[in-house]
């Protein structure tokens, strides 16, 4: 779908908010009101009607603040108003006083704008489904020319619309990064990529490329990630609602969904949050957390925006602290981030910037050059699940600064105007601001004069760490760096710095989507293949030796970037390091990218299933691989045939499990070779719990299990889903009588009615086809055209298709 500019003026702006009479405390009675820590000042930067409905911001090089005007979406029963149009305005303080003085309108072209950048040659707009580039290469404030769609397929749910994609980016490596809800699967690519082409996106964090438009999913997973940001040592981490607020990003890691399913059925396992602590009661749900319910906790479930301080105005202990705004708290929640194990863990930290304004609702916020905060209130009584209407003639900008002189100027200026060299001298500065953009503005230019890249150079091997890390992250974002030289980094003394080394060196290598692999064109892959060889050695050295949790995650995370074939390389000296067997991350994401392992390499899996120091991705290698005892029976019996006769005792326990776990749902299979020898070991150990696994599996391999158990297996509801799924891929394909009353109700079922759909369409019952359209919209977008074509694939059922089109159950198209 192109872009499409508007000829007709600015559409004039309502409120729908059903109380008319409700409204905000003034701008400046809400910032005077505002609980901040002794010492801390608000003021109000700007508000309606020079600001209305901001939903994101960002910053220019000028130090101006760039503001989204969200006016579009719409309450629940409408979603969005496209009679209305959103906009971008630019909002600039050139007295320095702490209060905006000039307000320029940069679009008011756009619809359904959730996120904005500024930077590379002009402004990047999410405006789902697509990904917008306005071109302005003079900086002059007026676009260039229209609207370009940088990417598509960044679709929009009917119901829970509010999980769009949103939030634009810069990161520390140079790519645009945005996030997206689980509850808005998308096929993302460029405009006209072919579906079987695209990126699978199922919620989490994407980043995109400004040069090439090559796009990657780095997370898959959380409910509705609506922040982001990076520490010092660019570690990104981001925010979410309902199930477990704050995330590290580990490119690669399948996360928690409580309402969405993973659509890989062979993950089994998800990643939990990375805080240690909740902002609501969890012994009840979380739509109790409402209205102030859980202000003891921290104020509820669903937060918006994320800032980790590093400006120079607030005291020295912020500096490192997260802040995101709790929305139905009206308060920002302190996370003090440390590390832990292979990544981090965030504790709570006291709660500060309370709201006394009830239509206080804080969407991003963000340190400015002058090192204060500026924040942004997108001003209603509402919420993401919008039942009470918009008040969209509201909005406002808060400042909240630090210290006797908080409302001292600072001088205008333009780091557009300045030298290669006298940028790369901001990369000492304590405001982590002018880090950002000074790098920003020497990726733009992308030509680093020679003194410039000479001094960058001396940073890196210089004896401040920090420094070095701003250096090498700038020189790669100017292509200043060769491959053989971030090599070198590898061995540098500060684990963060191999860290970058290890991702800078791969960044260009892709990586696996939701699904698994992507497609790779012969040429490309063979030159990944050339940096994979040049790398390797010197990865597989820090995954058998490097003492830091955190190098070991980075390289796990690569091996998601690994070509298939070379992955068990590098998995298994990191899987031979025992004291990562109960980390939180490591073992799970290092399962992930084994899973394409073992259908492509079983005899490899197995092998590394054996060698395993992990129990649970020891036991996942054991499950996937019995699941496929049809396809590959030679790999499955050298595992039971080493599991019977050389394994530990431990060994043997973790891999029975997993052939209990991957068997389950399987009415018959046949009996491994090796079999009774793994028998009679067990029987001679005497353990209960592998005995009872034995005789289990010695029934399926022999008569088999009867169907009435298959049949129990798929109704517990307190059974694992991925059982359950098995067990009634089994009964479909068994066929009989009673097949399509057992899948009629499992149609209601988002995380089984596909196959409850194959298990039903045999079936000329037109309660069949009012089934499927009652349950229309749980199935997964991806999955939804099967359902239709179900649909049409009878006259019976057709007629059922056509009413329910009729009636606007369906959409025509």
């Amino acid at each position: 779908m192109p872009f499409v500019a508007y000829a007709e003026p600015f559409p004039a702006i309502y409120n729908s908010e059903v109380d008319r009479e409700a409204q905000p405390m003034s701008a400046e009675e809400a910032a005077r009101r505002m609980q901040v820590p002794p010492g801390f000042h608000v003021g109000t930067f700007a508000s309606e009607p020079d600001v209305q409905n901001p939903i994101a911001m960002t910053w220019d090089a000028r130090g101006r603040l760039w503001i989204a005007e969200n006016y579009t979406y719409a309450e629940r029963s409408q979603r969005f108003d496209l009679t209305l149009r959103d906009r971008v305005i630019i909002l600039a303080d050139n007295d320095g006083d702490g209060i905006s003085d000039r307000r320029t309108v940069f679009t008011d072209q756009v619809q359904m704008l959730t996120g904005l950048e500024v930077g590379r040659g002009g402004v990047w707009l999410m405006c789902p489904p697509q990904l917008l580039f306005i071109p302005d290469a003079d900086h002059d404030d007026v676009p260039d020319g229209p609207a370009r769609v940088v990417l598509d397929g960044f679709e929009v749910a009917k119901d829970n619309y509010h999980n769009f994609a949103n939030g634009l980016r810069w990161g520390p490596d140079g790519w645009l990064y945005g996030r997206c809800g689980g509850s808005c699967p998308g096929r993302v690519g460029r405009p006209g990529t072919p579906d079987e082409h695209r990126v699978a996106l199922e919620g989490g964090i994407w980043r995109v490329h400004p040069v090439t438009s090559h796009f990657e999913v780095l997370t898959h997973g959380t409910t509705n990630p609506w922040g982001h940001d990076w520490n010092q040592w660019g570690e990104c981490f981001f925010i979410n609602t309902v199930n477990g607020h704050l995330w590290h990003l580990i490119p690669g890691a399948h996360l928690d969904r409580p309402f969405t399913l993973d659509p890989n059925p062979h993950v089994y396992e998800l990643i939990q949050m990375h805080a240690d602590h909740w902002h609501f009661d969890t012994k009840g749900s979380w739509t109790d957390s409402r209205h102030g319910a859980a202000n003891s906790f921290g104020g509820g479930h669903a937060h918006c925006g994320v800032m980790i301080y590093q400006g120079d105005n607030w005291p020295s202990e912020y500096r490192n602290r997260l802040l995101t705004w709790n929305l139905h708290g009206r308060r920002a929640n302190q996370e003090l981030i440390e590390r832990h194990g292979s990544g981090y863990v965030a504790h709570h930290g006291p709660d500060t910037l309370l709201a006394e304004d009830t239509f206080f609702r804080g969407m991003d916020l963000s340190y400015g050059p002058d090192g204060a905060v500026y924040a942004i209130d997108w001003s209603d009584t509402g919420e993401c699940h919008e039942n009470t209407g918009v008040h969209r003639t509201s909005g406002r900008v808060f400042r909240v600064a630090y210290g006797p002189n908080s409302d001292s100027p600072f001088a205008s200026f333009d780091l557009r105007k300045q030298s290669d060299a006298e940028l790369v001298q901001l990369m000492a500065h304590n405001n982590e601001w002018y880090v950002r953009q000074a790098r920003l503005v020497l990726a733009e230019r992308n030509n680093l004069a020679d003194d410039a890249k000479q001094r960058l150079v001396e940073m890196l091997s210089g004896d401040n760490a920090l420094l070095a890390y701003r250096a090498l992250v700038t020189l790669h974002g100017v292509d200043g760096l060769e491959a053989s030289q971030l090599r070198g980094v590898l061995t540098h003394s500060n684990e963060h710095l191999r860290v970058a080394a290890i991702k800078l060196l791969s960044d260009g290598w892709p990586i696996d989507d939701v699904l698994g692999p992507p497609r790779v064109l012969e040429k490309q892959r063979s030159e990944i293949v050339q940096q994979v060889a040049a790398s390797l050695p010197a990865f597989c050295e820090l995954a058998a030796y490097d003492d830091s949790g955190l190098v070991r995650l980075a390289l796990a995370s690569t091996l998601l970037r690994l070509p298939v074939e070379h992955r068990a390389t590098l998995a298994e000296p990191l899987m031979n390091r025992a004291e990562d067997a109960e980390d939180h991350n490591l073992p799970l994401l290092v399962w992930y990218a084994l899973m394409p392992v073992v259908e492509s390499a079983p005899d490899t899996a197995a092998h590394l299933a054996l060698s395993c120091q992990w129990p649970k991705t020891q036991r996942f290698l054991a499950r996937r691989l019995a699941e496929r005892i049809d396809k590959a029976p030679t790999a499955l019996n050298s595992l039971v045939s080493h599991a019977a006769s050389k394994a530990s005792p431990a060994t043997r326990r973790n891999i029975l499990m997993g052939f209990s776990d991957g068997l389950k749902g399987w009415s018959r299979a046949e009996q491994p070779a090796s079999w009774s020898q793994l028998a009679e070991a067990v029987a001679r150990d005497r353990d209960d719990d592998e005995l009872a696994v034995v005789r289990e599996l010695s029934v399926l391999f022999g008569d088999g299990r009867a169907l009435d158990e298959v049949r129990k297996i798929v109704l517990d509801e307190q059974a694992e889903i991925s059982v359950r799924r098995s067990a009634l891929e089994t009964l479909v394909a068994a066929g009989g009588k009673e097949l399509v009353d057992i899948c009629l109700p499992l149609l209601g079922d988002a995380r089984l009615n596909v196959v409850a759909a194959r298990g039903v369409a045999s079936s000329n019952d037109t309660a069949v086809a009012e089934a499927l359209v009652k349950n229309y919209r749980g199935f997964r977008s991806p999955n939804r055209p099967q359902v239709i074509e179900l649909l049409a694939s009878r006259p019976t059922f057709a007629r059922v298709l056509l009413d329910a089109v009729a009636e606007n159950k369906i959409s025509a198209t």
